[in-house]
C-alpha cells in the first residue's frame, strides 16, 4: 500500500477517535449512601411522686436514702420584701413591685434536689451544694398529698407559707400550682424501676475436689 494512503488512513482513525472522546459525556461520581439508621430518640424523663411506700421499701433494700436523686414537682418562689434604707441581698433577683423592692428566688419546676437528714415526720432537703439552706417536706395524712411529702412551712395564708433562707423569712409560694402545699417530692420513673428489681445472680456450686 502506498505510504500516502496509510498515511490517510492513520489520519482519519485518529480524528475519530478525537471527536468520540471529545463528545464523550463526564461520569458522575459514585456517591455512597448512609443506610445506618439513625439512633432512637431519647425517651423523656418521667417523674413520680415519691410515696411513703417507697420511702419504706429503699429502707428494707438497705439504700441509703441521701444517695436518691430527687426533684420538685412544681415551681417554688420564694420572696422577701427589702427594706430600701438598709437593702441586702445575698441571693436571687431584685425586683419592683408596687413600689416596694422584693428579693426573689425561684426554684424551677423538677430542680434536682438531696435528702439532707430524715425525720420523723419527713425529709430535709438541700437544693445546694455546701449551703445551710434546708427545706422541710412532711408526710402527714392532714395534707393535700396524704401519701406523698410535700413542702412545709409556717404562716400558712391564700396558699403561700413562710420559710426560712439565708437566715431570713421568706414567703414561698408556688408558680406552677395554685398553693406551695401542693409541692411533691418526686423521683424518676427509672429510678423507681431500678428499686422494684432486685437481682442476684447465683454462681453455682461444684462438689468438692473438682
Amino acid at each position: 500500500m502506498p505510504m500516502k494512503y496509510l498515511l490517510l488512513i492513520l489520519s482519519i482513525v485518529f480524528s475519530l477517535s478525537f471527536i468520540s472522546c471529545y463528545h464523550k459525556k463526564p461520569q458522575k461520581p459514585v456517591v455512597k449512601v448512609d443506610t445506618t439508621p439513625p439512633p432512637p430518640p431519647a425517651e423523656p424523663d418521667v417523674y413520680v411522686p415519691f410515696t411513703r411506700e417507697l420511702f419504706y421499701k429503699l429502707r428494707a433494700y438497705n439504700i441509703d436514702i441521701r444517695k436518691v436523686q430527687f426533684f420538685v414537682d412544681q415551681q417554688i418562689v420564694l420572696s422577701r420584701y427589702l427594706d430600701q434604707t438598709s437593702a441586702s441581698v445575698t441571693a436571687g433577683v431584685v425586683k419592683f413591685m408596687s413600689g416596694k423592692t422584693v428579693n426573689e428566688i425561684v426554684i424551677p419546676q423538677y430542680t434536682p434536689c438531696v435528702v439532707d437528714s430524715v425525720d420523723t415526720d419527713g425529709l430535709r432537703i438541700s437544693f445546694e451544694r455546701g449551703s445551710l439552706n434546708i427545706f422541710k417536706f412532711i408526710n402527714s395524712r392532714n395534707s393535700v398529698y396524704p401519701e406523698n411529702y410535700v413542702f412545709a412551712g409556717t404562716n400558712w395564708k391564700d396558699g403561700g407559707a413562710d420559710v426560712l433562707y439565708d437566715k431570713q423569712v421568706y414567703r414561698a409560694t408556688c408558680g406552677t400550682c395554685n398553693s406551695v402545699a401542693e409541692v411533691r417530692l418526686a423521683i424518676k420513673q427509672s429510678d423507681v424501676d431500678k428499686a422494684d428489681k432486685k437481682t442476684k445472680v447465683l454462681s453455682g456450686r461444684k462438689v468438692d475436689g473438682y
